[in-house]
């Protein structure tokens, strides 16, 4: 199935990796590789183009659900809509619980 991108979601994965980047010197290089240039995150989105009603609603629901990273603590929220998946963020699971779901 098509996957298409909220506007944010590129600036969130860039956020993050220069966040970890300001914790420790190369941690940023490190989240940047294992989480994207590893393939998790692509891994993620390829299963959730493959599966996109495979996997679980995100905190009750109807409509946004979530698949989760393995090594960093990310999750990627998305909606499964006619002839698409949009995939709305790309968050922290210690950002508050509602971050990221009221996007279209």
């Amino acid at each position: 199935m098509k996957l298409s991108f909220h506007r944010r979601v590129q600036g969130e994965v860039n956020e993050a990796a220069r966040w970890y980047e300001e914790q420790r010197e190369g941690l940023g290089d490190d989240f940047f590789l294992k989480l994207i240039a590893a393939l998790e995150l692509i891994a993620a989105l390829e299963l959730i183009a493959a599966r996109p009603e495979g996997f679980g609603f995100w905190l009750g629901s109807t409509t946004i659900r979530c698949i989760k990273t393995k090594r960093f603590p990310f999750s990627v929220l998305y909606e499964v809509r006619p002839g698409k998946v949009r995939v709305l963020c790309v968050r922290h699971d210690k950002r508050h619980p509602r971050f990221g779901s009221g996007r279209e």
